[in-house]
C-alpha cells in the first residue's frame, strides 16, 4: 500500500485539531496529551491544569480529574492532585437506574483517569485500578456493540487497565495511544489506520480524534522506513551490516597517490566516532528514519543516548571500538550488558540491540568466544564483528590505551 496522504487532508486535520476553548476541558487536555505538548511551556495547556487543580466545592467536575489525569503522565508532580481528585470520583456512585449516564460513559473522561492511574505509585495504583477496572467491565459492556470514537476510547481505556473486551479500538486511536506505548499495534493496524486518517467521515468526530489522527500520521510517516509498508525488517539491517566484512575490501588505504592530480588517501578508523559514521553512511540511504545520537528516555538523572537508532524497527545499533588491553573483550561484554539494559528497557520505544565492533588489533581466534558471550544478552539480536584489515598498517602508532570502547575519547 503506498503512502499517500493529500496536503488539503492534513490541513483539514490540523486545523480541526487546533485548540479550541468551546470544548470540554477534558476535550482539550487529551488534544494537548496525545500532541505530547508540554504544560509549563504552552500557556494554555498549563492553565487548563491549573484550572483543574484549583477547582473545588461544586466547581469540581469529573472532567477535571480527566485533565489531571493527563496531565500527571506528563508532569508527575500533578500525582497528589489527581490522588485527590481521583478519591473523590470513588466515593460517587455510577450506574444507576433511571439516571443519566455521565463519567461512567464518557471515553475521554475514563481515558483520562485511566491513563492518571497507570502510573500512579504502586502501593495506591492497586486499589484504584481495581476501581477503575470495574467500572470499565460495565461501560465496555454498555458500549461494546457501538463502533463510533465515544466507545472506542472507552476500550482502549479497558485494555490500557488489562481488561478482556470483544470490542476492539479504532486503528487510528490503537496507532495515537502506541506513540504513548500504551497500546501495541500491528502492521495491520497502520495499514487501516492511514486509510482511516485518509477518511472524510472521520471529520465528524471532531478536534479530539482530528488529534489522533495526527499522531497516528506522524508515527506512521516516522515509523515505515520506506513508501511501502513493511518493506524493511531487522533482518535486512543485520544484513546489511554483515556484509560490512565484505566492504572492507575495497577500503582505501593507499601506499601511492591513485592519480597525478591527488594525494595518498587512507580511510584510517581510529575511534568509536568513526565506525559510527561508517555504520551512517551505510545506513542512512536504506532507512530515512535512522538517527544518529539518539537521546532516549532518561533513567532518574542519566540520559541515556545511543549511537544509532531506527524507531521503525525498534532497533539501535550500537558500535564498539576494541583496543588493545588484557580485559578488551570482556569490558566490550560487560558494556553492552549495561547498554542493553538501560536502552530496552518498559516504554524505551526500542526493543532490538544489533552490535557492531571493530577489532582493531585483529584478534580473529577470540570473535567466536564474543559473539557467543554477546547474543547471550538480552535484546541484542545480532552481533558483527570487523576485524581492521591488515593491509591498514599505520606508519606512526599511536600509544594504546588499554581500553575497550571509544569512551575514552568522549
Amino acid at each position: 500500500m503506498v503512502l499517500i496522504m493529500k496536503t488539503e487532508r492534513l490541513n483539514q486535520l490540523s486545523i480541526l485539531a487546533e485548540d479550541d476553548p468551546a470544548q470540554p476541558v477534558h476535550a482539550r487536555a487529551f488534544t494537548y496529551w496525545i500532541k505530547n505538548k508540554d504544560i509549563e511551556k504552552d500557556s494554555a495547556f498549563e492553565l487548563l491544569v491549573m484550572e483543574a487543580s484549583e477547582a473545588s466545592g461544586a466547581s469540581l467536575l469529573t472532567n477535571h480529574i480527566a485533565v489531571l489525569g493527563y496531565a500527571v503522565d506528563l508532569e508527575r508532580k500533578h500525582t497528589k492532585r489527581f490522588s485527590e481528585g481521583l478519591a473523590w470520583l470513588r466515593e460517587r456512585q455510577y450506574f444507576v437506574s433511571g439516571r443519566p449516564r455521565t463519567f461512567e460513559a464518557d471515553g475521554l473522561a475514563l481515558l483520562g483517569v485511566a491513563v492518571g492511574i497507570k502510573v500512579l505509585p504502586i502501593e495506591e495504583a492497586d486499589s484504584a485500578r481495581k476501581w477503575i477496572q470495574d467500572l470499565l467491565r460495565k461501560s465496555v459492556a454498555e458500549n461494546e456493540r457501538m463502533e463510533d470514537w465515544n466507545s472506542s476510547l472507552i476500550s482502549s481505556a479497558a485494555m490500557i487497565m488489562q481488561l478482556p473486551s470483544n470490542s476492539k479500538p479504532l486503528p487510528d486511536l490503537i496507532i495515537a495511544l502506541s506513540t504513548k506505548n500504551l497500546l501495541n499495534s500491528t502492521k495491520e493496524d497502520r495499514t487501516e489506520a492511514w486509510s482511516i486518517a485518509n477518511d472524510l467521515q472521520t471529520l465528524q468526530d471532531g478536534m479530539t480524534r482530528a488529534a489522533a489522527q495526527i499522531a497516528a500520521i506522524n508515527y506512521i510517516m516516522r515509523d515505515i522506513p520506506s513508501i511501502r509498508f513493511d518493506q524493511t525488517s531487522i533482518e535486512d539491517a543485520q544484513r546489511v551490516l554483515n556484509g560490512l566484512v565484505r566492504s572492507l575490501r575495497h577500503w582505501t588505504w593507499e601506499e601511492v597517490a591513485r592519480t597525478q592530480n591527488s594525494s595518498i588517501a587512507r580511510w584510517d578508523v581510529e575511534n568509536e566516532y568513526h565506525v559510527q559514521n561508517f555504520l551512517w553512511a551505510v545506513l542512512s540511504p536504506i532507512f530515512p528514519d535512522l538517527d544518529d545520537e539518539e537521546w532516549l528516555k532518561s533513567l532518574g538523572h542519566h540520559h541515556p543516548r545511543a549511537d544509532l537508532a531506527i524507531p521503525s524497527l525498534r532497533l539501535i545499533v550500537e558500535a564498539k571500538f576494541l583496543r588493545q588491553g588484557k580485559r578488551a573483550f570482556a569490558k566490550v561484554t560487560e558494556e553492552v550488558a549495561a547498554d542493553a539494559s538501560t536502552y530496552l528497557r518498559d516504554k524505551s520505544g526500542y526493543d532490538y540491540l544489533i552490535v557492531v565492533v571493530w577489532d582493531d588489533m585483529s584478534r580473529t581466534e577470540q570473535h567466536h568466544e564474543l559473539k557467543q558471550g554477546l547474543m547471550e544478552i538480552r535484546g541484542v539480536t545480532d552481533v558483527v564483528i570487523l576485524s581492521r584489515p591488515s593491509t591498514m598498517v599505520r606508519l606512526e602508532k599511536k600509544n594504546d590505551k588499554n581500553e575497550t570502547s571509544g569512551d575514552e575519547d568522549e
